[in-house]
């Protein structure tokens, strides 16, 4: 006796459907999840195929052949919704062999004891009756039989929980998509658990009809939800190479300061395995942590000896708060400043070398030239000032770098320039220095008076016209302070400015001095830029654009 129609449509539905949507799948390539998801789906249609076949089988023996190869589907679809709910959302470290062997194990027995047939006992199909010629009650038992049960929903409920994750994204195309992939999930499993739940009182395990109602889901996410094309893999992964690949090493701790994780420049710097470090309370591991504040810099530097020797850190503390402003934890990082104090080092002995060493032998060589006449007395008088005025410009350059490193100090756009065009005025009396200030007057770093100065000096200096001319304007906007010097001199030469451009000196090409590299340097410092450019007829302008302070500008 032939099967009822619906039900045979209903099994060749889900065919469709489930192939259809493999297909899609597989033309996905090596997206994250595709392999895993036409694994699962050709489990469904291998299922609901084996199942038309036995249906429609003319013998007993015949209906136990395709019972029996059924099993293959069944652990196949488990199988493929773990490993895809794993790549798709990231958790690529756990598709190693290693890990695949393990999960993949149980199915693997199951295809061997299915092999077997008859001849073992682990899992036994056979039949019990038949309602009609044509239909025939399953016979399910053996202890295998139910590890494969407690298998598939330990995976099922594993991947679930892994998309409710996607279910609280923000991102509005990740929830879709989880949704419609828990509800592909729950309806052959919510079918399979009523079967065996005995609530659904059928002859035959009605699960593969349910694919039919999966496979529509599959179908539409993957052709209107960008199912595989647009997925959440990277998110896990990039975090990971976030935080471990940033430079600072990074502790969180939770509320209890206990360390709960930690990435490796944190590790290496603690020289401490991850698997030593995680659970531990953060005073017997990070050294000093007692004396760090509840949140901010820690006042001093983490000195930590190393097998390297001594490594200093400046130290953060940055409060975890919940939604509710509960504070729940702490991160704690570490930015390693040994080189910096290093090099801070070597500038002050740099500025005592300028200072005393340059000042005491240009004096020396000033003496001998007086001893000397003629033009080369007058040349060498010329060159040791000029060596001696290097020797200012270096100790002013070092002075830059380090009140910029200091605490910010903001002052009055208006006092820095009118003192800049004061102290222009009384070293450089033959030069016109004409200020024209900005209607409002803005809060700007203290470090702007030295990139001022040595802009006017720069002008002034080179400036061998016949009536020679500077102009100082200021402006200023919410976002922006700017100051031009212009002046009618000769012009900056190209030469100079591709050495400045290429931002560094090289064998072969040199700048002449150090006040325009003092400029550029002071004005990348405060967050600025400088640019050069003509005047109009004759000159340069410089215009420097900085960023205001962090009080208001004010109306004058």
């Amino acid at each position: 006796m032939s099967e009822p129609i619906p039900l045979l449509l209903s099994l060749l539905l889900s065919v469709v459907l489930g192939s259809a949507s493999a297909i899609l799948a597989w033309r996905e390539g090596s997206k994250p999840g595709a392999r895993a998801l036409v694994l699962l789906l050709s489990g469904q249609v291998f299922w609901s195929i084996t199942l038309i076949f036995r249906l429609q089988a003319p013998t007993v023996e015949a209906k136990l052949f395709w019972m029996h190869a059924m099993w293959v589907g069944v652990v196949a679809v488990p199988l493929g919704w773990i490993l895809f709910a794993l790549e798709y959302t990231g958790r690529d470290r756990y598709m190693y062999p290693r890990y695949v062997a393990a999960l993949a194990a149980i199915p693997v027995v199951t295809v061997v004891l299915v092999a077997l047939g008859p001849y073992q006992d682990l899992l036994r199909i056979g039949i019990t009756g038949s309602i009609d010629a044509g239909t025939i009650q399953n016979e399910n038992g053996g202890v295998w039989y139910w590890i494969v049960a407690i298998y598939t929903y330990l995976v099922g409920a594993a991947g679930g929980v892994l998309l409710l994750e996607l279910v609280l994204s923000q991102m509005f195309t990740f929830r879709k998509q989880a949704y419609a992939l828990i509800g592909a999930l729950i309806a052959p499993w919510a079918t399979n658990l009523g079967y065996l739940a005995d609530i659904l009182a059928t002859p035959i395990d009605p699960t593969p009809i349910a694919f039919s109602f999966s496979g529509v889901i599959y179908l539409f996410a993957l052709r209107h939800f960008d199912l595989l094309r647009t997925n959440p893999a990277p998110n896990n992964r990039a975090r990971k190479l976030v935080f471990d690949g940033v430079q600072e090493g990074v502790i969180v701790l939770d509320i209890g300061d206990t360390v709960i994780d930690i990435n490796e420049p944190a590790l290496e710097m603690l020289q401490e395995t991850r698997d030593e470090v995680l659970g531990s309370p953060a005073p017997k591991t990070i050294p000093d942590y007692e004396e760090f504040p509840e949140s901010g810099s820690f006042g001093d530097f983490l000195r930590v000896e190393t097998r390297s020797g001594e490594r200093s850190f400046e130290v953060e503390v940055t409060p975890i708060t919940s939604d509710r402003g509960k504070t729940i934890g702490r991160v704690v990082t570490f930015k390693e400043i040994t080189e910096f104090l290093r090099q801070e080092q070597r500038l002050e002995v740099l500025n005592r070398v300028l200072r005393h060493n340059i000042k005491t032998e240009t004096n020396l060589l000033l003496g001998y030239a007086d001893d000397l006449s003629g033009e080369n007395a007058e040349r060498m008088k010329e060159s040791v000032l000029r060596i001696d005025e290097l020797g200012q410009k270096g100790r002013e350059a070092i002075r830059l770098f380090s009140r910029a490193r200091e605490e910010s100090d903001f002052r009055s756009l208006h006092t820095i320039g009118e003192e800049c065009v004061r102290e222009a005025r009384s070293r450089f009396p033959d030069v016109t220095v004409e200020y024209r200030r900005a209607g409002r007057d803005a809060s700007v770093n203290s470090v702007l008076d030295s990139v001022l100065l040595n802009a006017i000096e720069n002008a002034a200096e080179h400036n061998d016209s016949d009536d020679p001319r500077i102009e100082i304007v200021t402006g200023v906007t919410d976002e922006q302070v700017t100051v031009e010097i212009r002046d009618n001199g000769p012009g900056i030469s190209e030469y100079e400015l591709s050495v400045l451009s290429a931002g560094a000196e090289s064998s072969l090409k040199h700048g002449s001095g150090i006040g325009l590299w003092i400029i550029k340097w002071g004005a990348e410092l405060l967050g600025g830029r400088v640019r050069f450019s003509d005047n109009d007829p004759t000159g340069t302008v410089i215009e420097i654009a900085v960023p205001p302070g962090e009080a208001s500008a004010t109306h004058s």
